[in-house]
């Protein structure tokens, strides 16, 4: 969807002799009128449809995985804080952020909050570990992660 847009240039007129006049009214200039395609994909969509495509684009990146996903990991039915269950949101998180930074190597940002989630994640494993080693071991095995 390039939509051409003209954009209009004052040449010197080749012969000297000849007097051309352009539109701005410059006596020896001519216009000359070029089409230069420019891509106004963003620009030429109205704006409810915009946000709309940014919704479907954010609910694909799955920084928030959902807890209906995580049923193993829960100590009880209303558990949503347990160490095991952070550490498997913690590790959904990191798969994620991971998989972005194979394909946008410099963005540092990202990478930062990687570190950060990665250092989150070790300091819950190390508690885990500290108080129930039977659940850490069923965790990491559940989420495929390997011991140090």
């Amino acid at each position: 969807m390039a939509a051409m847009m003209t954009t209009a240039v004052l040449v010197r007129a080749s012969a000297p002799r000849t007097s051309v006049t352009s539109s701005s009214g410059a006596t020896g200039f001519k216009t000359v009128v070029r089409a230069t395609p420019v891509s106004l994909n963003v620009a030429a969509r109205p704006v409810a449809n915009r946000a709309a495509s940014l919704q479907v684009v954010a609910a694909n990146k799955m920084s928030r995985p959902n807890l209906a996903d995580m049923e193993q990991f829960k100590e009880g039915p209303n558990d949503t804080g347990s160490s095991s269950l952070q550490i498997a949101l913690l590790t959904k998180r990191i798969e994620s952020l991971t998989e972005h930074l194979l394909v946008n190597k410099k963005d540092y940002a990202c990478q930062r909050g990687l570190r950060m989630l990665l250092g989150q994640r070790n300091r819950l494993s190390k508690y885990l570990l500290k108080k129930n080693p039977a659940q850490h071991a069923k965790v990491y095995a559940a989420l495929g992660l390997r011991t140090k």
